[in-house]
């Protein structure tokens, strides 16, 4: 949770989607947000602010991954086809319905132009989604602006038509319907106008732009002015949608092009991935690439609190979901030595029991004592010569081979050394970072142990309620004594 926490913290405040992740990597939500960072935030408040199905979602979160997107439509429109591609659990059990609009054109005589929100393979063509049921809406008032069509729900089978079994409804007569149910607008027709209608919803309003005004100017040429004066402002409504749709056109291009940038940069990161990994082989004279890589860094300050960290890098980058942390168990005091072996053997024991890969290359934090002992740990594991193990001294950055009395110095500006280096100083970060949160956590015992009734029962109680003791001191008295009942409530509330 606390490599959760800091990527939290890294989240923009952008409009996007983003994906919670359960302990085995498989995506178990998906959501949207106008701000990333201020909406993942708001899983991790109090347990008591949350409903039920939303606690039963945060306890399962492991990792987090998110896409920043440019508006908040488009985060609409990606978080539905991600909930529809993935069906994340908890997104069925969380759900509430809701899906974007499509415009369907029936597949039926006289097709309706309709709204939905239910994707049906019947055969009918469906034009979407919409991010908002604005626009869609907007786009059937233009159908109905420009085209006459029928809205009622008959099967206007010819043997219906012809037999007069269906009367005209209220839109004929208001001039909306050109009245096909009863053979007033032949077929033929009626497709020439759903062949229009396809054209302009799949933005080919162009084509049908150039044929409106061809219409307008026969018209005029014959001296039918009234009906060249319909074809004008049926053009005028097109070149209105026109205008429209091109400004959204272009966000829609600027993101492809986005999209083909990112494309283009990742093959150029694998790449450029794939010469660092053969780079690293050479320096360290190594039989394969070195695609997995650990780090370990032990920390401690005046010999308290004792943790170590492992850190992982996969094909030269940060494989965070892999970090790991580690509380010194069996040594005493501040003893680098000893707790690097410690750790180690912890680490690799359990790898292998689990059946889990091991690294290609191992890179402690140190000189050659810590090197020493590290090794030292693979040995009695059966694993030394299995795994390439090296030490990174900080005085020179020189690289310490276990076999070679002599260090091996890399050019500054080599990539070998500065993965090493990267990878030490993010396994530094991580151990101090953990080193700092125990501190922390002592320093809240002590706190709530002051005060005069909180036992160890208590003092578990209010953590894990409240989350820290600034929280405990900012509630409210109804609020502390939900928790710990009337009479400690007012001890609480008086302690400074």
């Amino acid at each position: 949770m606390t490599d959760l926490r800091d990527k939290l913290s890294e989240v923009p405040h952008s409009p996007g989607v983003y994906r919670w992740l359960d302990a085995d990597g498989t995506i178990i939500y998906v959501g949207k947000a106008k701000d990333l960072r201020k909406r993942t935030a708001q899983y991790f408040r109090p347990e008591h602010q949350l409903d039920r199905k939303t606690r039963a979602l945060v306890e399962h979160i492991a990792d987090i991954r998110y896409t920043v997107v440019e508006t908040e439509e488009d985060a609409l429109l990606l978080e539905n086809n991600l909930i529809k591609q993935l069906q994340p659990r908890y997104n069925i059990l969380l759900k509430d319905d809701k899906t974007y609009p499509w415009i369907c054109i029936r597949k039926e005589a006289f097709p309706r132009v309709m709204l939905t929100r239910r994707y049906v393979n019947d055969g009918s063509l469906y034009y979407g989604p919409y991010a908002s049921v604005q626009h869609a809406r907007r786009l059937l008032d233009l159908m109905g602006s420009l085209y006459k069509l029928r809205i009622c729900a008959h099967a206007l089978s010819p043997e219906q038509i012809e037999g007069g079994k269906v009367r005209c409804c209220l839109n004929y007569h208001l001039d909306k319907c050109a009245g096909p149910c009863e053979g007033l607008f032949s077929a033929e027709d009626y497709d020439a106008q759903i062949a229009e209608i396809k054209a302009i919803l799949s933005g080919r309003t162009r084509v049908v732009m150039a044929s409106c005004r061809e219409k307008m100017q026969q018209a005029a040429a014959a001296l039918r002015f009234e009906e060249a004066q319909e074809w004008k402002e049926r053009l005028a409504l097109l070149e209105a949608h026109h205008e429209r749709e091109k400004a959204v056109g272009h966000g829609i291009l600027d993101m492809e092009t986005y999209r083909l940038l990112k494309e283009k940069t990742l093959p150029r990161r694998i790449e450029k991935s794939e010469k660092v990994l053969e780079q690293m082989k050479k320096d360290l004279g190594m039989c394969v690439l070195p695609r997995h890589i650990e780090c370990f860094d032990n920390s401690n300050i005046q010999g308290t609190n004792p943790v170590a960290s492992c850190v992982v890098f996969r094909d030269a980058l940060p494989s965070k979901k892999d970090y790991r942390h580690f509380k010194i168990k069996t040594v005493v005091g501040a003893n680098d030595f000893a707790s690097m072996k410690e750790v180690l053997n912890r680490r690799y024991s359990r790898l292998m029991a689990e059946g889990e890969e091991l690294p290609q290359l191992i890179v402690i934090d140190g000189g050659r004592g810590q090197l020493s002992f590290a090794r030292e740990a693979l040995m009695e594991l059966g694993i030394a010569d299995r795994i390439m193990t090296v030490g990174l001294a900080k005085r020179m950055e020189e690289v310490i081979l276990p076999d070679d009395p002599l260090p091996l110095f890399l050019d500054r500006n080599s990539s070998t050394l500065r993965v090493m280096m990267h990878i030490r100083d993010e396994a530094h970060r991580f151990g101090i970072t953990f080193h700092r949160q125990l501190r922390t956590k002592g320093q809240t015992v002590s706190a709530l142990r002051s005060i005069p009734g909180v036992g160890p029962k208590t003092e578990e109680k209010l953590l894990k309620h409240f989350k820290s003791v600034k929280r405990m001191k900012e509630a409210s008295l109804e609020e502390l004594t939900a928790v710990v009942g009337p009479k400690l409530a007012e001890l609480i509330r008086s302690t400074e």
